[in-house]
């Protein structure tokens, strides 16, 4: 395809066969179906395998090599959950013992 550099001029010609072009591509494909399928199948089972390989098999091995962390139990942490679920709890409870006005009632004059 031919186009000046004032993209005013398209050289339809050239466009028009590349067009033409690409239509025998796709009978082709369309005339041998099974095997474009066949093909596909295979594509997607190589590319299933190295996105396994990547991300599962090769993860494992690079961790592996890693020293492991030790686990120390945090009690200022343990302490600060604790009270904060107690107030929760209290908050709970306050809110229950509380009576609301039904909004759905029948109003009386």
């Amino acid at each position: 395809m031919k186009i000046n550099a004032d993209l005013s001029s398209i050289d339809f010609k050239d466009l028009l066969e590349r067009i033409k072009n690409s239509k025998k591509v796709f009978w082709f494909l369309g005339s041998h179906v099974f095997f474009v399928i066949l093909v596909l199948i295979f594509l997607d089972i190589i590319f299933g395998g190295f996105l396994l390989y990547r991300y599962a098999v090769f993860a494992k091995i690079q961790d592996s090599g890693a020293p492991a962390q030790d686990f120390r139990f945090a009690e200022s942490a343990y302490k600060n959950v604790l009270i904060e679920l107690q107030t929760r709890e209290q908050k709970f409870e306050e809110a229950q013992e509380q009576n609301y006005p039904d909004p759905f009632a029948a109003k009386i004059k």
